[in-house]
């Protein structure tokens, strides 16, 4: 296998889950099953078939030893070092990243950072190769995958408003020239007159799904370590670098001491984007240029670029109810383009499937009891469950601890860790909270089952 060597990875998998439904207990975004496996597979399995030997992986402190027990029963080759952050804090990615800096900054190659909630078929191979091509500062990584497919899903019925970004990309070299928000525009959008003017043919998009994967020089985490304007990587770092690339460095008496608000101004971005090889030289030698006469890469210090793969590529971060239940319902189509490997064994061995009625495309985890006279399609069943007589489960989610007693009947449910479903219960897209009992006879349909505390939007 090919050895990755000139990259640090980075896993960042200490997200709350904001973005998925409150169902009344703590349940590890990273640790959601998807398929057999948990979603933090998923992504240490791509940077492991990419040639990575080692990644770090960024969680909570609480999350530590459910996340090292989860792993240890997957198949994973790379190695990964688990580096925790205090649960109590309410830190944003970057704030993280500070907090754990003495780690990163000990190696001397550049970094790719990766979502821990990512799953995808593509080879992040493309996107370095874009990195190394222009010597980028930071190169990221959007699906283009059009409006986010419908999808009828369990629990309350709600209508939510997807985040959506409003994307610039230079259609001759990638180069990506502005990124913001769609919320911080009402109506109209006007674009820096120097993006137009710099850039011939750009292209607008606001349906890009932003994968939440950064290649960055080492340099921006010296910059992001030492400066006190961000909490966010996506949401502040990355526009802030987007738009620095336009302008040119000051002088140093422009800069030095304070500014008319005593906000300390002395540490700029361009300080820290210094080339320390040949790259100058090298592009003075070089007969390339990809602009015309306006100099190699318009003579930028910063220079940003996007990677979107064709419309044909998988790929879906795991931070919502829709995304979760969907991803569980293409996974196993997708198996082997996503994972690289085929999916030999359905049922864990220690597992007890009496039934046979059960459909290829259904799994069942470790020591789990699947009785007789079941019948189940197209279901995942997690970890020490038990599934007794007559029961019929339908595109269901049975995560670990879970027990379905006798006449059930569920279609398009997820039901959480501990949670029992008691006899003769008729339920449709239904979700049920960790530990909860649901009565007997209970018949429901589009319910949220669970203790919840005043039905706030929070898990993990």
């Amino acid at each position: 296998m090919y050895k990755i060597l000139e990259f640090q990875s980075l896993v960042l998998a200490a997200g709350r889950g904001s973005r998925l439904p409150d169902v009344g207990g703590a349940v590890s975004k990273c640790l959601l099953p998807v398929g057999p496996y948990p979603v933090l597979w998923y992504t240490l399995n791509m940077l492991e078939k990419m040639g990575f030997q080692e990644t770090f992986v960024v969680v909570l402190s609480d999350d530590q030893s459910a996340i090292t027990n989860a792993l240890e029963k997957c198949p994973l080759k790379i190695k990964y070092i688990l580096i925790p952050i205090p649960s109590e804090e309410d830190w944003g990615t970057a704030d993280s990243m500070k907090h754990i800096s003495n780690r990163i900054l000990k190696t001397t190659t550049d970094l790719l950072i990766v979502s821990g909630d990512l799953i995808t078929n593509i080879n992040l191979n493309d996107v370095l190769n874009l990195h190394r091509k222009y010597d980028a500062s930071l190169t990221t990584l959007f699906f283009n995958n059009g409006p986010e497919e419908w999808i009828e899903l369990p629990g309350l019925k709600s209508k939510t408003k997807p985040d959506r970004d409003l994307v610039c990309i230079d259609k001759d070299t990638q180069r990506l020239v502005f990124l913001a928000s769609a919320s911080d525009f009402e109506e109209n959008v006007t674009l820096p007159r120097i993006v137009i003017k710099k850039f011939e043919s750009v292209s607008l998009y606001s349906r890009l799904l932003d994968a939440h994967v950064y290649v960055m020089k080492k340099w921006i985490m010296n910059y992001l370590v030492e400066s006190e304007k961000f909490t966010s990587i996506k949401g502040e770092l990355i526009p802030y670098i987007v738009k620095k690339q336009l302008s040119k460095p000051k002088n140093v008496s422009d800069k030095k001491g304070l500014s008319e608000k005593n906000v300390d101004i002395s540490v700029d971005i361009f300080d820290y984007a210094v080339e320390n090889g040949f790259e100058s030289k090298i592009r003075e030698m070089s007969s390339y240029n990809d602009n015309g006469s306006k100099g190699v890469n318009y003579n930028d210090l910063l220079r940003c670029y996007a990677h979107i793969p064709n419309k044909s590529t998988f790929g879906m971060r795991i931070n919502t109810l829709s995304t979760f239940y969907l991803c569980n319902n293409k996974i196993l189509s997708k198996w082997e383009e996503v994972t690289g490997s085929s999916l030999t064994e359905r049922f864990h061995s220690t597992s007890e499937v009496k039934t046979k009625q059960i459909d290829e495309n259904s799994t069942v985890g470790e020591k789990s009891i699947v009785n007789e006279k079941t019948s189940i399609k197209s279901s995942f069943i997690g970890a020490n469950c038990v599934i007794e007589n007559k029961v019929r489960l339908t595109n269901c989610i049975l995560m670990n601890n879970v027990t379905i007693k006798e006449g059930c009947v569920l279609q398009d449910c997820i039901i959480y860790t501990g949670a029992t479903v008691d006899t003769s219960c008729s339920m449709q897209y239904c979700l049920v909270g960790p530990h909860h009992m649901v009565p007997p006879s209970t018949s429901s349909n589009h319910q949220l089952h669970a203790e919840t505390t005043e039905n706030m939007i929070t898990l993990g």
